[in-house]
């Protein structure tokens, strides 16, 4: 068994999809809620590593770092540091700690950067470890036209590497009426939106697709981090395949889905 990471990481859909690529490292990962579970955790778990966010609730990344400082039961336990900016790299705290190993910016945090990063801060070299896609799925998936409305960043680029290896051909658009540009002139296998969308939201966008006869009955995925039931209850009553909350799955969850939808 490889070393134990401890995630303390605001964004839970960043946590999943870094637990699970770290889990399929065969690290043994645990997952703080906030500052002070991350602080609780490190004492009691006495990691081989810490992923920690400047942003948390309970104590912060920086108050957290703070104390970690302090207590010899915990002070040594390496960190690698997770922030929305540069920032971290100002902190009066990282020219002084040689346990922080390192920093990775959330917005542009690739699975595959946070491996080296881990590798390295263990001393390895990281090998990148290439999904193996079934001939079945490939043969299933060739020539499938998916377009996914998603403006998260983070998620487009991590689960667009996914489906362009599975042999899937993706249109991504961050917005409704993007989408609808491109529904102007075709017409997809298969549509996964988000609710929370500029300009116009999912549920929205839905409602126009099942107005439209050409695009009536192109199999849809909501899959969205709003899990209001009245918004569950209207994509359903729109027809919607699956309705599945960022939260609660994993990358490979969703392709699983995906692959059962497209003919």
């Amino acid at each position: 068994m490889k070393e134990k990471i401890l995630l303390a990481i605001s964004d839970v859909v960043l946590t999943n999809i870094i637990a699970d690529k770290l889990r399929l490292e065969g690290y043994k990962i645990y997952i703080a809620i906030d500052g002070n579970d991350a602080l609780t955790k490190m004492k009691t778990l006495s990691p081989n590593l810490v992923l920690i966010d400047i942003v948390l609730s309970g104590r912060n990344g920086y108050e957290v770092l703070q104390e970690k400082s302090f207590d010899r039961l915990i002070t040594k336990i390496p960190v690698i540091i997770i922030s929305n900016s540069g920032m971290a790299l100002n902190m009066r705290l990282i020219p002084s700690t040689p346990t922080i190993k390192d920093y990775l910016i959330k917005t542009h945090i690739d699975p595959d950067e946070v491996m080296e990063k881990i590798s390295k801060a263990f001393g390895r070299k990281y090998i990148k470890h290439i999904d193996n896609v079934s001939d079945e799925q490939t043969i299933k998936a060739n020539g499938k036209k998916i377009l996914w409305v998603e403006d998260d960043k983070l998620l487009s680029t991590i689960l667009s590497k996914k489906f362009e290896g599975a042999h899937y051909r993706l249109h991504k658009v961050d917005d409704g009426e993007s989408a609808f540009k491109y529904l102007e002139t075709e017409v997809p296998d298969l549509i996964i939106l988000d609710i929370i969308l500029p300009k116009m939201n999912g549920l929205d966008v839905l409602q126009k697709m099942r107005s439209n006869e050409k695009l009536r009955k192109v199999p849809v995925i909501m899959l969205s981090n709003a899990n209001k039931q009245s918004d569950i209850e209207k994509a359903n009553l729109l027809g919607v395949e699956r309705f599945m909350l960022k939260a609660a799955v994993s990358l490979d969850e969703i392709m699983s889905v995906v692959d059962s939808l497209v003919k």
